[in-house]
């Protein structure tokens, strides 16, 4: 039986032993009471049961409010933890996408004045870094836990509601973009490289969250003023530029969404604090 059921059915037992302990007084000595005086006690009965009743939902409703609000502080505690691993993400991801745009606009301003001097470890170090990826975009996020459990509604506030569904509509954005990002280096930059440039003496690994940068030597000549020099060359640096930019311009997007959702977290519950996520 549900709490509210328990209150109610309470009342009315309560209510119930006033009215017999009423009628016993009156069996026990008490000269009979006339029809009306019954009708006015039966009438008083169902009053009282009405106030139990009445009473009941009351108290039903404190309860089922101070539940929902302890429900509610998990779910901002909740939510507090995830922006800290999204913002994790995005600072992440704007340092590689950031290197990755500087080094295509580095080599397009070399190819424009091929006079400027570039020496050769800094070229395949440049080469290495237009290959960088990193994923940021989250297919999952508490939202959809909330949406999916019917929880979304203890969120009291149509504000929050509404910056998690942008929060929600830009982190699908993101995906989209980084998957055009990642699909046109892996098909079309990384085939291209390979056919013209050595890219063997600098190589990079992804070790949590940082990049492991190794030099090797090589039997293979220097490629730098052939490639610089390569019409094709320069027109994928212009759509790596394309589709890096639409990837850092969402993280700005994201990162103004965290920030309005984590100020309406602080004002409504300002002893909620998030440990900053550490990648293992």
């Amino acid at each position: 039986m549900s709490l509210k059921g328990q209150n109610i059915k309470t009342m009315i037992k309560f209510f119930r032993q006033i009215r017999q302990s009423l009628l016993m007084e009156n069996k026990n000595g008490k000269p009979a009471l006339p029809a009306g005086r019954y009708l006015k006690y039966a009438i008083g009965e169902i009053v009282l049961v009405v106030i139990g009743i009445l009473i009941a939902l009351q108290i039903n409703t404190w309860n089922q409010a101070r539940i929902n609000t302890k429900e509610e502080r998990r779910i901002y505690q909740d939510l507090a933890e995830e922006l800290e691993f999204n913002q994790f993400l995005l600072d992440h991801g704007r340092g590689t996408m950031g290197e990755v745009i500087a080094v295509a606009e580095r080599l397009l301003s070399r190819i424009n004045a091929p006079e400027a001097p570039i020496k050769e470890d800094d070229f395949d170090r440049d080469i290495d870094k237009l290959t960088w990826e990193w994923v940021s975009g989250r297919p999952t996020t508490l939202y959809d836990a909330l949406s999916g459990s019917g929880d979304f509604t203890l969120i009291t506030s149509p504000v929050m509601r509404k910056k998690l569904a942008d929060l929600k509509t830009n982190q699908e954005l993101l995906i989209a973009f980084e998957a055009l990002q990642h699909r046109f280096v892996d098909e079309q930059l990384r085939p291209f490289l390979n056919k013209t440039v050595d890219r063997t003496k600098v190589r990079s690994s992804l070790e949590g969250a940082e990049w492991n940068v190794t030099r090797h030597t090589s039997i293979f000549p220097p490629s730098k003023g052939e490639l610089l020099q390569n019409r094709e060359f320069a027109n994928l640096l212009i759509d790596l530029l394309f589709f890096t930019e639409r990837i850092t311009k969402t993280y700005s997007r994201i990162e103004q969404d965290i920030d309005q959702i984590d100020s309406l977290i602080v004002s409504k519950y300002p002893d909620i604090q998030a440990k900053p996520y550490i990648p293992y």
